[in-house]
């Protein structure tokens, strides 16, 4: 008998975004600022410390998955679960890891060394425990608790750990090593204490029940896979859209993190502390925009969500400008608001990729005749992974373009100007481009139901003869395939898609 998922499964569940969230906002948002100006590291070294890591993560992700995947063989995954043997073994490796990515006055070998230690943990206990879902419960709506939980529960911990260096910079002083030390030392122990509470709460698929499949016996057969599965999922239209939403969104969303704390201290001039309870508050408030765009991917669409959470976004950018031209009464004030609005656009950002994820499986078995949601997420996280290393390379390099200068507290004016760049014009090229592909994904309600629905009854035994006119111009608008190539035909045939035509 299935087990009962309980509310303390699913707030236990949820406390994995302690380190997904949390630890990754506190890097985001801090840790290239601390190396730029505190431990001496050039822009351009930060900016490749978090490259590296975070393109060496990205295929460390599937890898991390098919260890896991068939832990359960060995002794060790027989005693303490194929999954939850890496929770347990992540738990005190992060606790001590964290806080040395905050110790000052090392040398850049040492940072990136321990960025690279660092990923590789996250990687250990991510990739295991976000698929224990669906170890635990094969009901869709015990799965929707629980990454809704866990959705919102990364609220909560971004907020925490954008207040934390705020009451330490008040305690030991603006740019002080030891409050970046004790921020790091201070999350890592709770991040831990929430790991704690995750293994303890939560569970896996009986180990009878464990199915091994051996179509893929090594780690180089598996990276051969994940080639063939990128070009796979390429040949559908709506997931080379998303895919664009998604990276190039991300790229905005992790540079928009990533500078606004070097446009708060060097641009706008004010002190660390209100640089992190801006981040905090603004983080709490745009857990109650998220419930918004979820009503509106549902009563909407994503592209049409999409395009509402880009103008949210944007509109605050052009006020960001216009408080940089001169004294302005009532600033922290007016910074607040303009980064609240802000934040609850980059709110929708985020989750619409996340939300139309869900449908990519449908419209490809529409083609194939198959159901590969694995693929479609398999390949959707190594992309996201990209995104986030080409943002860090485009702040780092940015950065030391304009003339950024370390260990000062007043910038050339080359590099304000620079930093003004970055925050409130870059933004508007990324998300043009965002915006351009929401239009051309045509990822609506209505035809979603449509193509649902032929496929529905092409799986009855339906003719591909008798299909209405609606049905074939909607798998055409969706896959990029024409109809008769559909349905597993597509594999008779030169893969072409809809590339032939040179259209995106």
């Amino acid at each position: 008998m299935a087990k009962k998922v309980t509310y303390l499964n699913v707030f236990g569940y949820s406390s994995i975004n302690f380190l997904g969230s949390g630890a990754q906002f506190l890097i985001s948002a801090w840790l290239m600022y601390f190396y730029t100006t505190v431990c001496n590291i050039s822009a351009v070294q930060a900016g490749l410390i978090f490259t590296v890591a975070r393109l060496l993560d990205a295929i460390a992700n599937p890898i991390m998955g098919f260890i896991s995947d068939n832990f359960g063989k060995t002794r060790l995954g027989k005693k303490f679960g194929r999954r939850k043997f890496f929770i347990l073994a992540g738990i005190p490796s992060i606790i001590v890891v964290f806080p040395l990515l905050w110790v000052s006055g090392c040398s850049f070998q040492y940072y990136f060394i321990m960025n690279l230690i660092y990923e590789m943990l996250f990687t250990m206990v991510i990739v295991p425990g976000v698929t224990l879902p669906a170890e635990m419960t094969q009901d869709a709506g015990d799965r929707a608790k629980l990454t809704g939980a866990k959705q919102y529960c990364g609220t909560i911990a971004s907020a925490i750990a954008a207040f934390i260096p705020g009451r330490l910079f008040l305690m030991y002083g603006q740019n002080s090593s030891d409050a970046f030390f004790l921020t790091g030392l201070s999350y890592g122990v709770m991040t831990g204490l929430a790991l704690i509470f995750f293994y303890l709460f939560t569970y896996e698929r009986p180990a009878e029940e464990i199915v091994y499949h051996d179509n893929v016996e090594s780690v180089s057969q598996l990276l051969v896979k994940l080639g063939s599965d990128v070009v796979s999922s390429m040949q559908i239209r709506s997931f080379r859209l998303h895919c664009i939403m998604m990276g190039i969104g991300g790229i905005f969303k992790n540079l928009s993190s990533g500078v606004f704390t070097y446009f708060i201290i060097f641009v706008l001039m004010m002190d660390p502390h209100v640089a992190a309870d801006i981040t905090g508050y603004t983080t709490l408030v745009s857990s109650v925009a998220l419930l918004v765009f979820i009503y509106c991917c549902y009563k909407y669409g994503g592209p049409a969500t999409y395009r509402i959470s880009t103008v949210i976004a944007l509109v605050p950018l052009v006020g960001y400008y216009v408080l940089t031209l001169g004294q302005i009464p009532n600033l922290v004030l007016l910074f607040t608001v303009l980064s609240l609005i802000h934040t609850c656009g980059r709110a929708g950002i985020d989750y619409v990729p996340s939300y139309q994820l869900s449908f990519m499986a449908d419209i490809d078995e529409a083609v194939t005749g198959e159901r590969r949601e694995g693929l479609f997420a398999g390949v959707n996280s190594l992309l996201s992974k990209v995104a986030a290393a080409i943002e860090a390379a485009v702040l780092g390099i940015g950065l030391e373009i304009c003339g950024f200068q370390r260990n000062v507290a007043v910038q050339p004016d080359s590099a304000v100007i620079g930093i003004i760049v970055i925050t409130a014009a870059v933004p508007f090229i990324l998300l043009a481009i965002t915006w351009v592909a929401s239009v051309k994904l045509k990822l609506d309600v209505k035809n979603h139901k449509l193509l649902v629905e032929e496929v529905h009854r092409l799986k009855a035994g339906g003719s591909m003869a008798d299909a209405t006119p609606a049905a074939r111009k909607v798998f055409k608008t969706l896959t990029g395939w024409d109809y008769d190539l559909c349905w597993g035909n597509s594999k008779k045939e030169s893969v072409h898609a809809s590339t032939v035509d040179g259209k995106i």
